[in-house]
């Protein structure tokens, strides 16, 4: 199963997170921010058109492949559910057809960017009017929101408190994503194939689309193969409140309008078949990011510069440009029926986040129906230039400032096993566990004044399930 890239509103913006961890264990590789989306762990949409790295299956066939992911953070932060279907069929022609249509249902609790304190902190956000809409039904305040009603304007805001000590989360919500993803792939000549693909999403905050060609040829009697491919999307952000000034002071009024955003990524890659056992894999990868970039939903903690104590609240600000660069290494080894694939990552972005990434995963049959395949995933990234905890009150403001924990500096180790049986020729069963823990890279920062007790840095932990049934006929 190949889970794709995941389209970044809110909803997808978290999922992003969650399938860059489940890429070891589906067969993927693991890429980290290189996506638009501002996310650490989000995967490269470009790594998608490698159509030499597709799964080979036999010509004339229809797959239908269903799975459940369910992911869950500790603390009470994020949950979620996602089903999706797919269909493949192979022509016998070794033309590919594909469909996949996934539905994310997200809820729960995350950081919204201020810094703790000693004391209760109680945040406004904006909350939909009284009017029949009910987009915002099931949103409540993650310590107990309440919702408040001017009696002059009867404008509707909702209030909502982090308890002393506490790292502030924003209100629960209830939020959900459907995505379907079009794919065709067919042989131009006996040694070149050209793949094409359109993608769309949509949830109550975000819509995206996106398309994607690439081209494979094969050289030295197919043990040599160079490929090319661009992706290009286009994001709209379309917060029910409207997307915030930067810097402008957290309020429950109506904000400005929907926000636009263009992504476009390249990629060149090389596989070399080294061995009958052995295959060697390298990628170059590029994008480029313009237009609206700011999570509208996050804030700073304006400080006082001697005591730490929290003075107000400021929505963020990001650059609108952005570019990234990526190399990637790969390696696949057969010693009898067993695999080892080993993979490297290096990373960089004009926001001066650095990356690095390394995978290793074993492939172990158990008879002739079974397989498990253990693995273990370590990444580490450099912090925004941007990023801060907070912002001193007596310090002029900063052209960008952002406190969301994914521009942070910090290391992941993710655990992962994943495994199959095959009942008969057609039907497999197959499920997999993901345990991902986060820690802070680097020098723990503080408040000023004496809150060595605050802890500042909100990293997660996570446990991903995922279980499916692949048939083919």
């Amino acid at each position: 199963m190949q889970l794709s890239k995941k389209n970044k509103g809110r909803v997808g913006a978290t999922l992003c997170l969650i399938t860059a961890n489940l890429f070891t264990a589906t067969g993927l590789q693991a890429q980290d921010i290189v996506d638009g989306t501002n996310n650490p762990s989000a995967p490269d949409s470009a790594e998608s058109l490698n159509v030499y790295d597709q799964p080979a299956s036999t010509p004339g066939t229809t797959t239908i492949d269903s799975a459940v992911l369910f992911y869950k953070e500790d603390g009470g932060r994020i949950q979620a559910i996602e089903p999706m279907v797919s269909l493949t069929h192979n022509t016998e022609n070794d033309s590919v057809f594909s469909a996949k249509l996934t539905f994310d249902s997200l809820t729960g609790a995350t950081p919204n960017g201020a810094a703790p304190w000693k004391s209760s902190q109680t945040f406004i956000s904006p909350t939909k009017q009284a009017n029949g809409d009910d987009e915002n039904e099931g949103r409540t305040g993650a310590s107990g929101g309440t919702i408040v009603i001017d009696p002059i304007t009867g404008q509707r805001t909702l209030e909502y408190t982090a308890d002393a000590f506490m790292l502030p989360l924003d209100s629960g919500f209830v939020d959900q994503r459907t995505a379907l993803d079009l794919g065709f792939t067919t042989p131009l000549t006996s040694g070149t194939k050209l793949s094409l693909g359109l993608n769309g999403s949509h949830e109550r905050d975000y819509n995206s689309f996106s398309g994607r060609a690439s081209i494979a040829q094969n050289f030295n009697n197919k043990t040599t193969t160079l490929s090319l491919g661009v992706n290009y999307e286009h994001d709209v952000s379309k917060p029910f409140f409207g997307t915030p000034t930067p810097f402008s002071v957290m309020s429950g009024d109506q904000k400005g309008p929907s926000r636009n955003k263009n992504v476009l990524s390249l990629i060149a890659g090389v596989t070399q078949v080294m061995t009958r056992n052995w295959l060697l894999q390298f990628n170059y990868s590029y994008g480029s990011v313009t237009g609206y970039q700011t999570d509208p939903y996050k804030i700073l903690s304006v400080v006082d510069p001697a005591t730490g104590a929290p003075q107000s609240y400021l929505y963020e600000s990001r650059p609108e440009k952005r570019t990234r660069h990526a190399f990637y290494a790969g390696s696949k080894l057969a010693l009898g029926s067993y695999v080892t694939e080993l993979s490297a990552r290096y990373y960089h972005d004009s926001w001066g986040i650095n990356s690095i990434t390394a995978n290793m995963s074993e492939h172990i049959p158990i008879g002739d129906l079974m397989y498990i395949e253990p693995g273990v995933r370590y990444y580490h990234q450099s912090g925004a230039d941007f990023f801060t905890y907070y912002l001193p009150s007596n310090v002029a403001l900063p052209l960008y400032a952002s406190a969301d924990s994914r521009l942070d500096s910090f290391n992941a180790i993710t655990l992962s096993l994943s495994g199959g049986y095959m009942i008969n020729d057609q039907i497999e069963l197959y499920a997999m566990v993901d345990a991902y823990r986060q820690s802070k890279a680097g020098q723990k920062d503080t408040l000023p004044g004496n809150n060595q007790d605050l802890k500042l840095y909100a990293g997660t932990n996570a446990l991903s399930m995922m279980t499916g049934v692949k048939v083919k006929f």
